[in-house]
């Protein structure tokens, strides 16, 4: 079970982008959730300085390998498990490091990070592999020649500039192209809210992604639920509203 913190709600701090909003979340209210992911018994939390350092770790782990903004990540792991937290710790570092975002597993890309049990095909030079595990332990069967997410960790802490696409750009492509203007135009949320299992499958990366950017733009937090045999039960707990 990974460790918890306070459950108070979150002070509603808007913004307009959700990586200035990261940023500005992790300074006036850091110890604040503002993730939370359940998977059956397991259950993790990430304030926004936890989540901000996650996403540092990140860029600097890119930024070593010579990815540079304007390069396209294929992010398998957020197709195949969009309700895991390492998944959006990946899609916010991209992001920072200025990279587009892609879902569809069609575009060239510059990096890939995939999750466990994955035969990846066609993959760049650059690619990284996580096990997903609660505490996002070292992968027990590592792709040859792939990096593991756990090294993420031995990175440094200090915090890099972020360095968004232009707004007009496309910052994801899943289901449908969002550009970094309509990203940022999506309605803030100012409270917690949560994903069902239903409707991470229903909705995918997409709604995953946008939902979080919601919170981000809006103060509030993200509960995403995996699985579990009570979602109203955890909905409770949790304070939050099923979206």
């Amino acid at each position: 079970m990974v460790a918890m913190v306070s459950l108070t709600r979150p002070t509603a701090i808007r913004s307009y982008d959700p990586l200035s909003a990261l940023w500005r979340r992790s300074e006036k209210a850091g110890a604040q959730p503002i993730l939370t992911w359940y998977n059956g018994a397991d259950r993790g939390e990430l304030s926004a300085r936890t989540l901000l350092t996650w996403v540092t770790k990140s860029v600097h782990l890119l930024d070593s390998e010579g990815i540079t903004a304007g390069d396209v990540a294929r992010l398998s792991v957020f197709g195949q498990r969009p309700g895991h937290w390492t998944s959006c710790v990946w899609l916010l570092a991209s992001w920072w490091a200025g990279l587009h975002v892609d879902l569809t597993g069609q575009a060239d890309a510059a990096v890939e990070v995939i999750g466990p049990d994955t035969d990846p095909v066609n993959s760049p030079e650059v690619l990284i592999q996580c096990s997903l595990s609660p505490l996002a332990t070292p992968c027990d069967n590592l792709v040859p020649g792939a990096i593991d997410n756990a090294d993420v960790l031995a990175g440094p802490d200090d915090l890099v500039s972020a360095r968004p696409a232009a707004a007009e750009s496309i910052w994801l492509r899943g289901r449908q192209e969002w550009t970094g203007k309509r990203l940022c135009s999506v309605a803030p949320l100012d409270r917690p809210v949560l994903l069902s299992p239903t409707r991470i499958t229903e909705g995918g990366g997409d709604l995953v992604a946008t939902t979080l950017v919601s919170c981000l733009l809006g103060g509030g937090s993200l509960v995403l639920v995996e699985s579990s045999d009570d979602v109203a039960a955890i909905a409770a707990q949790e304070g939050a509203v099923e979206m």
